[in-house]
C-alpha cells in the first residue's frame, strides 16, 4: 500500500473514533438534560446567581409576550432573586393545551441562609417542537413568570391612561365592584420596577409621573384637579343660573327652568316662588335686580355611585348683588278728597351674597346637580 493511502485510512479511522465517542458525550449531555425538571433546576440556579445573560438563554417566548434581553435584565434586578440563598422546587402534572403543546407547572419556594421561606413564585416549563439530536426533549422556561400580573389603576371615568406613552387597552377595563365614577384598568402584564403614566381627562388636570409595578395597584383620583377651564365652565354656568332664576323671579314666571335646572327643577320652581314673593310686596313695584363680583371657590371631587358615573365637587359662589324697586309712599300734601298725595321713588338695595351649587360632570358636560341660593334682599 502507497504510503497516502496509508495515511488517508488513519485519518479516515481518526475521524470515526472522534465522531463516535464526542456524538456518544453529546447524546449523552442530551439525554441527561432532557427532562423538565433539569431545566427548571438550572435556571433558577442561574436566577440565585444573578446570571441574566444565561438565564436569558434558557426562556421560551413563543407565548408570552416578548421581552428583550434589556428588559429582562431589569425584570431580574427589581425581584432580586440573587437575595436567596437556595430554593424548593414543587412539581405539577404534564399538561396540554389545545394546540397540543405540553407544559409543566412548578411551585418554587426561596430560601434564605437560614433555610426560611423568603419568596414564592410559579414557574412554568414548555416542551420545545424541536428535539436534540432529533429524539431527545427540550424544555425552556415561560418569560411570563417574572412579570407583574393583572396590575390595577385607577383613574376618573372618561379618562384617557398611557403607560410608557402607550394607550391603555379599553378591553382592560373592568367593572365588577367598580362605581361607574371609575375607570379601574387591570393590565395583564408589566415588566417590575418603574413605567411612566400619563393620565388625561377633558374636565381635570392631567397627571404625569411614574409607578413602581411592584406596588400591586396605583389609584390617581385623589390626585387630580379641577382645569382651570372647568372652573370657569361652572362659573359661567353659575352666573347663568342666578340671572335665570332672578328673572323668573321678577316675571314670577318657571318657565324655560328645565334645560339648566333639569337634575333640581323642583328647587329652583321653589326658588323662583319664594324670591318672586320678596321681590313684588305691598307698595313697590320691582323694577330689577342685578348682580356682580363673582367669585368661587371649589371643593374636593366626589366619585359618585350613581349609573351615569358623574364626578361632582361644591361649588361656593359669592356675588354682589342690588335689587332696585319703585316705592311709592304718601306724602303730607292733601289731595281735595282728603287723600294723601303720592309720590314714586326708585329705592335700591344692595349686598353680598353666597350660593352654594353641586356641579356634576357626566357623559362629557357640566350640569347643576342642586343648589341653595338665599332669597334677596335679605332685610325685606
Amino acid at each position: 500500500m502507497k504510503a497516502w493511502k496509508r495515511v488517508l485510512v488513519k485519518v479516515l479511522v481518526l475521524l470515526l473514533i472522534v465522531l463516535l465517542f464526542g456524538g456518544g458525550a453529546a447524546c449523552l449531555r442530551a439525554y441527561q438534560q432532557s427532562t423538565p425538571d433539569y431545566a427548571m433546576e438550572q435556571y433558577l440556579g442561574r436566577l440565585i446567581e444573578n446570571d441574566a445573560d444565561r438565564a436569558y438563554t434558557l426562556l421560551d417566548q413563543s407565548q408570552d409576550t416578548p421581552i428583550t434581553s434589556q428588559e429582562y435584565a431589569a425584570a431580574l434586578e427589581a425581584r432580586k432573586y440573587s437575595l436567596y440563598s437556595e430554593y424548593e422546587l414543587e412539581r405539577g402534572e404534564n399538561r396540554r393545551d389545545s394546540d397540543g403543546n405540553e407544559y409543566v407547572d412548578y411551585h418554587a419556594r426561596f430560601l434564605n441562609a437560614d433555610g426560611e421561606v423568603q419568596y414564592e413564585e410559579d414557574f412554568t416549563v414548555r416542551k420545545q417542537a424541536d428535539a436534540a439530536f432529533g429524539i431527545f426533549d427540550r424544555w425552556r422556561i415561560l418569560s411570563g413568570h417574572c412579570m407583574v400580573k393583572n396590575f390595577r389603576i385607577t383613574v376618573p371615568a372618561g379618562s384617557e391612561l398611557y403607560l410608557d406613552n402607550e394607550p391603555a387597552d379599553a378591553a382592560w377595563i373592568v367593572t365588577d365592584g367598580v362605581a361607574a365614577s371609575y375607570d379601574c384598568y387591570e393590565v395583564p402584564s408589566l415588566l417590575p420596577g418603574e413605567i411612566s403614566v400619563a393620565v388625561r381627562h377633558p374636565a381635570l388636570e392631567s397627571v404625569n409621573t411614574t409607578l413602581d409595578t411592584t406596588a400591586g395597584s396605583a389609584d390617581y383620583t385623589a390626585q387630580m384637579a379641577l382645569k382651570t377651564s372647568a372652573q370657569d365652565e361652572c362659573k359661567e354656568m353659575a352666573v347663568n343660573a342666578l340671572k335665570q332664576l332672578y328673572a323668573g323671579a321678577a316675571t314670577e314666571s318657571t318657565d324655560g327652568l328645565e334645560t339648566l335646572f333639569a337634575d333640581s327643577l323642583t328647587t329652583a320652581e321653589d326658588f323662583v316662588e319664594s324670591q318672586g314673593t320678596r321681590l313684588h310686596q305691598d307698595g313697590s313695584v320691582f323694577r330689577n335686580a342685578a348682580i356682580s363680583d363673582f367669585a368661587a371657590q371649589f371643593g374636593n371631587l366626589q366619585f359618585t355611585e350613581g349609573e351615569d358615573g358623574a364626578i361632582t365637587t361644591e361649588m361656593t359662589f359669592s356675588y354682589h348683588y342690588v335689587v332696585r324697586q319703585d316705592v311709592t309712599t304718601d306724602t303730607e300734601e292733601l289731595q281735595e278728597d282728603g287723600t294723601p298725595v303720592q309720590q314714586t321713588e326708585t329705592a335700591s338695595q344692595s349686598g353680598d351674597n353666597t350660593a352654594t351649587f353641586v356641579m356634576s360632570f357626566a357623559d362629557g358636560a357640566w350640569s347643576i346637580a342642586s343648589f341653595e341660593i338665599p332669597v334677596i334682599p335679605e332685610n325685606a
